[in-house]
C-alpha cells in the first residue's frame, strides 16, 4: 500500500509576528491586505494543515479541515484559520531589499537570455 504524500507547508512567519493576508477567507471574514499579529499556531487534529491564531472569536464547536473535510472538535472560542493564508508582513526596508535583490536576479537573468 503507497502512502499518500503531503505538500509541505512552508509558514515564514511565528507566533507574534505581523501577517498580511494572501487571499480573501472563504467566508468574507477578512480580505486579501488585512493585517494581523499571529497570536499562536498548531496544527489541526487532523494534521493535513497549520491553523493561526489572528485574533477572532467563534462560537462553533468544532474546526474544519479544508484539506481532508475531517471535523476537529474545539475547546476554545478561538477562531482558528488556515495559516496558508498568510505570509509574514516585511517592513519597508526589508520591502526595498527583496525590490533590488530581485531586479538584480531579474537582470542577470535577460543578460543570459541574450
Amino acid at each position: 500500500m503507497a502512502l499518500k504524500r503531503r505538500k509541505q507547508m512552508i509558514l515564514d512567519y511565528r507566533a507574534g509576528d505581523d501577517i498580511v493576508a494572501i487571499r480573501d477567507h472563504s467566508q468574507g471574514v477578512f480580505k486579501k491586505g488585512d493585517v494581523f499579529t499571529a497570536v499562536s499556531l498548531q496544527r489541526n487534529g487532523c494534521g493535513c494543515i497549520i491553523l493561526v491564531d489572528i485574533g477572532l472569536t467563534s462560537d462553533r464547536p468544532f474546526t474544519k479541515c479544508p484539506v481532508c473535510l475531517m471535523s476537529d472538535e474545539k475547546t476554545d472560542k478561538i477562531w482558528w484559520v488556515d495559516a496558508r493564508l498568510f505570509r509574514r508582513l516585511l517592513s519597508r526596508s526589508q520591502e526595498e531589499d527583496l525590490r533590488e535583490v530581485l531586479a538584480e536576479v531579474l537582470q542577470e537573468e535577460l543578460i543570459n537570455l541574450n
